[in-house]
């Protein structure tokens, strides 16, 4: 009998577990419904808010009305499209916003009160004009009405009028407020007729042209339109019953509409070159507007986008501000005179790079820049693109070259086109042996098919060459040196080479490239010491076959570097020859690939490794290797090693 007792109590407690699972149940339900209630109510108010303040606004017509079960899509005439909803849900204590006879905002609460003025610290807003700001509305977690005059970002509470009472969202216990936003809307003879809710409310007559229309595509409008320096870009506008127009554009930039066959309604916009011209950022005024007004008959539209060139790096003003760094040097303002050429109006910069002082040249433009002569740099000069996004080109003629006689020579941000005669720099015998410093750093060069750099004098060179960031292309058929010092007596006058972040490769073919080239068989009493850092770069079809560093005393270090050989290339390598024994070598993480033979660290005894070869990995390092096009995509297994440029 206990038995039969104690199960008949287990099921009353689950029966009544279950009823209060049951109302349970029907109460989250009450609550979701609720939610979206509220949700719904939200976005119909404030869409209502944002059609009232566009229709209000003087001189606008609908082209197109779509008739929905509980709203209106109204396109207007200056490519907006707004929604206006008819019924709020009953259940809820929702404001009625409206428009007073004077134009300024109101809200009303109950049915049974007087629509009261929206105010921002204290004074009435205007639904249009200047002053206009378009109220947003939203229920916080307590279920409270709260109001936005800055879009959204700040929100008060809204109280009852001569009370610090909140207005609930939900109710009150008193009776609810109608159940529409508008007394009416109706189209009477090509009007649409919003008779506002509240007393004294005003109608609003707005006049429906269907068949005029200029205006942007939808997607065009959501977003500012960020060009480069001198792009140019399309933008297909619907186009109908227009008679005329007229554009106008920012300072510098350039609309109108195509003149090809079958894209009349394609509006071409040209950004500005000139940085002179160029907009940072877009605001809300007519510097950064495309323009377009149109007309028919007695209706005029304007169909409006805006533009902007992209947030991009100005070398010119980091330079300006003394944060411009070159290689190690961080450039003083004060020691240098600048100058912007545009490659559209100037062209060959041979003239500039004679000057007897400290100079700094930024090329912007499009077009192709071009050193037509051989000049002799006797001062400070430095080259730079000035946009990172904007790199200029820069060709040296058949027999043009550099003759580095003193001071620097600094290059940034350029595309660089080899000659193809022969080296592109030397040391002359008047030279300075203090030339400070060569620099390439953030540029491409292309087409190099003999020593870049050659010393005619066994005294002089150059004190810091620096190579960073940089893509060099070689299309030579025999061995050839970045650097060919054979002349040269003492080669600690180039007291420190950097390679760092850098690809070279061969364009066509597997090659034996050297980086500096010193005859170590010339007889020598230099004590210096060169130092050499070969950091992170990708080598890529090129080898070291007469040796990549040959110096007498160095101290070297290879580091971080991808050597990479795809082809069934038979030639050696070697990393280095040195010929005094006070020089030291670091190799440390490198990455060896070569499809067909060993490489070798040491070309002598100095600093020979007992285990003179490289190893070599298995597999290639790159997922893909374009050497016609200069794209190289790394492994992502070899993050750490060579080069991060593209």
């Amino acid at each position: 009998m206990k038995k039969v007792w104690s199960m008949f109590m287990l099921l009353a407690v689950c029966l009544v577990a279950c009823t209060n699972i049951d109302d349970l149940e029907d109460d989250v339900d009450a609550l979701k419904k609720r939610v979206t209630a509220l949700e719904t109510q939200v976005r119909d108010i404030n869409s209502n808010t944002e059609a009232l303040r566009e229709l209000y606004n003087e001189g606008t017509f609908i082209t197109n009305i779509e008739e929905k079960s509980d709203s209106y899509t109204l396109t207007l005439s200056n490519g907006k499209t707004v929604n206006l909803y008819m019924k709020n849900d009953n259940n809820l204590l929702c404001p009625i916003i409206g428009i007073d006879s004077e134009g300024y905002w109101t809200v009303l609460y109950n049915k049974n009160e007087t629509p009261e003025r929206l105010t921002v610290n204290g004074q009435p807003v205007k639904a249009n004009g200047e002053s206009g700001k378009t109220p947003t509305f939203n229920v916080d977690s307590e279920g409270y009405w709260q109001v936005s005059y800055d879009g959204g970002k700040n929100y008060s509470y809204i109280y009852k009028e001569g009370t610090t009472d909140k207005v609930s969202a939900t109710g009150d216990g008193s009776a609810p407020t109608e159940d529409k936003n508008f007394k009416s809307v109706t189209v009477e003879n090509n009007e649409l007729v919003l008779v506002l809710a509240g007393e004294d409310a005003p109608t609003i007559r707005i006049p429906i042209v269907s068949d005029f229309e200029c205006s942007f595509a939808a997607e065009d409008l959501k977003q500012v339109q960020e060009f480069s320096a001198g792009e140019v870009k399309e933008f297909t506008m619907t186009v109908r019953g227009v008679e005329n127009t007229m554009i106008t554009a920012p300072e510098g930039w350039s609309a109108k509409f195509s003149k090809e066959a079958g894209k009349e309604n394609v509006l071409v916009v040209t950004a500005p070159v000139s940085s002179a011209k160029m907009m940072t950022r877009a605001t809300a005024d007519n510097s950064t507007d495309i323009a377009v007004l149109a007309t028919s008959g007695k209706y005029a539209m304007i169909a409006k986008i805006q533009v902007s060139i992209k947030n991009r790096t100005d070398y010119k003003a980091m330079f300006e501000a003394g944060e411009l760094q070159i290689g190690e040097e961080t450039l003083n303002p004060e020691n240098y005179t600048s100058k912007v050429i545009d490659s559209n109006t100037t062209s060959d910069i041979s003239s500039e790079l004679g000057a007897s002082e400290g100079t700094i040249l930024f090329l912007t433009g499009t077009g192709t820049f071009t050193i037509s002569s051989n000049k002799a740099i006797s001062a400070p000069i430095i080259i730079v693109g000035q946009y990172p996004d904007e790199r200029p080109n820069l060709e040296f003629g058949e027999t043009a070259y550099l003759s580095l006689k003193s001071g620097k020579l600094l290059l940034k941000n350029i595309n660089i086109k080899a000659r193809a005669a022969n080296y592109l720099f030397n040391s002359p015998a008047s030279g300075d042996a203090t030339f400070t410093n060569l620099t390439i750093e953030d540029c491409k060069m292309t087409n190099i098919t003999k020593a870049m750099y050659y010393v005619s004098a066994t005294t002089v060179g150059i004190g810091n060459i620096t190579f960073k960031n940089s893509l060099f292309e070689f299309v030579n058929t025999g061995n050839i040196a970045f650097f060919n010092t054979t002349a040269t007596v003492k080669p600690s006058i180039f007291g420190k080479l950097i390679l760092e972040n850098n690809i070279i490769y061969h364009k066509t073919g597997v090659s034996a490239i050297q980086i500096f080239n010193w005859a170590t068989t010339t007889n020598t009493t230099d004590e210096g010491t060169m130092t050499v850092n070969i950091k992170n770069n990708s080598f890529i079809n090129v080898k070291g076959s007469n040796v990549f560093i040959k110096a007498n005393k160095a101290n070297i270090d290879y580091t971080n570097n991808i050597f990479c050989v795809s082809s069934e290339s038979t030639l050696t390598s070697y990393l280095y020859e040195l010929k005094d024994a006070g020089s030291t070598v670091n190799t440390t993480d490198n990455i060896l690939y070569d499809a067909k033979v060993n490489w070798n660290y040491a070309n002598s005894d100095v600093c020979k490794p007992a285990n003179n070869t490289l190893s070599k990995e298995s597999t290639i390092p790159f997922t893909e290797i374009d050497c016609i096009n200069g794209v190289f995509t790394k492994d992502p297994a070899y993050i750490n090693n060579g080069a991060t440029i593209e």
